[in-house]
């Protein structure tokens, strides 16, 4: 289902749902819902490198991941986005809950370990990485990206990575889809992987 105009990365509210194909293989709809799981990217190899094991990395390739963001703005000014993630299958998947102020944070993710991580709104046009400034709608060249940074603490995990994430909106096949766009780079590998992701709107 398409994303109304009216939830946008100032309003991001509803449910968001990547879909697996053991969902897809159930669904009476399968075509329909499905269609964003054959357009996004694999994300094995950036989970790999991240030290996510072979079980976890199935289980997150082959079931329906559904995000439910809630948004709003505190006393002094600050934009919160609590995403809560939930992974079909049993399997826990951990929750997002960013401040986009521009500060790093320290946290301990029970998928990804010991990490360090930064939010904020940002034009398209200052993104400094032109993979993460492609194709996005109109609504989101006015309102801004949800940008960040997440990094391991490479003191505390013993791995070293990067991410440069943003989130917003596309128009693509005709549908209006949340999108989430990621380039991870790590000193394994010369190149880095850029990655996007969409999603189905639920509700």
């Amino acid at each position: 289902m398409a994303c109304p105009d009216t939830v946008t990365t100032k309003n991001l509210s509803g449910k968001l749902r990547l879909v697996g194909p053991y969902f897809d293989a159930l669904s009476h709809n399968a075509h329909d819902i499905s269609q964003n799981k054959a357009l996004s990217d694999d994300i094995d190899d950036t989970l790999k490198l991240q030290g996510v094991g072979y079980i976890k990395r199935t289980a997150i390739a082959n079931f329906t991941l559904t995000l439910e963001p809630t948004q709003f703005t505190d006393d002094d000014g600050v934009e919160h986005v609590n995403v809560k993630q939930t992974l079909s299958g049993g399997f826990k998947a951990p929750a997002d809950s960013l401040l986009l102020n521009g500060q790093e944070v320290s946290k301990e993710d029970s998928l990804f370990g010991h990490l360090i991580a930064k939010s904020w709104r940002s034009k398209v046009e200052d993104l400094d990485i032109d993979f993460l400034k492609e194709g996005w709608s109109e609504d989101t060249l006015v309102d801004g990206v949800i940008a960040g940074v997440v990094k391991s603490d490479t003191a505390k995990s013993g791995r070293d990575w990067v991410i440069n994430v943003v989130w917003g909106f596309v128009i693509l096949e005709g549908v209006r889809r949340f999108a989430r766009r990621f380039r991870f780079t790590t000193k394994e590998r010369s190149e880095p992987i850029d990655v996007k992701l969409y999603y189905d709107y639920v509700e």
